[in-house]
């Protein structure tokens, strides 16, 4: 078999190393480069590309290397089998794309009102009620996510979005990024500012209070791992672990199971990363992805592991994400 294997900053090593170990012949290729466009796919039978966020998460052009040069790929030479999965990719990092499918096939998801207008930011007032949770269109780890506390807030996170900035609210909220950790990191070690503004429609969802929510990878339709996302302290309210957040490999319920494999089937995706909040008794989802990133056992020591683990899959085989990409590309 040969591959292409596309350079990236992660994981890119591991794919090179998995792909060797299985004696598929490998060609190097990079996005940065014209090379790729001219390169004879041809006798190539999988593609493989372990993504980053290109300037920040929230920037509409985040992952253009995905959305066009991959589905170019896939369009053009659809014998190829492809990581990430082409069927989700048009889906990738967009929130909007991604509530508009799960609400048409009547999926369980917090209530939500895009903010298209201001009548659509009257009736989120009016239904979804305050606080409010405001989600940029793009953004991952948690990022361009808000507690809205009162229409003033919501109304200056609406004119960002269109580009509306002769308004004090935008102004603080340009003024607001200089006191945030994350800018600095982007702006010292990647060299670029974080991306300022934000991107209509925004999502205006009821705040559901919650301790934990739980991230199911389905690989093959089966759910293969899955772990919870705890409450490290009151204060926080987003349980992301790079945000503070504490990791529990524990027993997954049978509904959080279904529906995740569910979600692959109805996207035909063969591999899905979804996130999920449990809120009254039910398990809502609130987005999903067709790349993943998880910590193996015992890498960090806010994980933890407890014996009513339910799923078929041993953590020694599920955590080896390159192992599982390779062989279910083999298959």
């Amino acid at each position: 078999m040969k591959a292409v294997l596309f350079k990236s900053k992660e994981r890119f090593t591991a794919f090179r190393e998995m792909l060797a170990n299985y004696g598929i012949e490998c060609t190097v290729l990079d996005f940065e480069s014209q090379e790729w466009v001219d390169h004879d796919y041809s006798g190539t039978d999988m593609v493989i590309y372990y993504p980053s966020f290109l300037y920040s998460s929230n920037h509409p052009l985040a992952l253009y290397h995905v959305y066009d040069n991959l589905i170019h790929l896939s369009m053009e030479h659809p014998h190829l089998k492809m990581y990430p999965d082409p069927k989700v990719i048009r889906f990738y990092n967009d929130k909007y794309r991604q509530y508009l499918f799960l609400r048409n096939r009547d999926y369980p998801i917090p209530d939500t009102l895009p903010l298209f207008s201001m009548d659509s930011l009257r009736l989120a007032e009016e239904q979804l009620g305050f606080p409010m949770v405001v989600k940029n269109r793009y953004g991952a780890g948690g990022g361009s996510v808000f507690k809205v506390c009162n229409r003033k807030e919501l109304l200056s996170l609406f004119r960002l979005s269109t580009l509306d900035l002769f308004n004090a609210g935008g102004a603080r909220h340009l003024l607001s990024m200089l006191t945030k950790r994350i800018f600095y990191y982007h702006l010292i070690k990647a060299r670029r500012m974080t991306y300022p503004f934000l991107s209509p429609p925004l999502l205006a969802q009821r705040y559901l209070t919650l301790d934990r929510d739980i991230k199911t990878v389905v690989g093959g339709g089966k759910v293969v791992e899955a772990h919870w996302r705890l409450q490290a302290n009151q204060e926080q309210w987003k349980v992301n672990i790079d945000g503070g957040g504490i990791g529990e490999w524990s027993r997954v319920p049978r509904e959080v199971l279904d529906v995740s494999e569910r979600l692959a089937r109805d996207l035909r995706a063969t591999w899905l990363n979804i996130d999920i909040i449990p809120s009254g008794g039910k398990y809502y989802i609130t987005e999903f992805s067709p790349v993943w990133h998880h910590y193996a056992y015992r890498e960090k020591p806010s994980f933890v592991y407890k014996d009513d683990y339910n799923i078929d899959v041993p953590l020694e085989v599920s955590l080896n994400l390159e192992k599982m990409i390779v062989e279910s590309l083999m298959a």
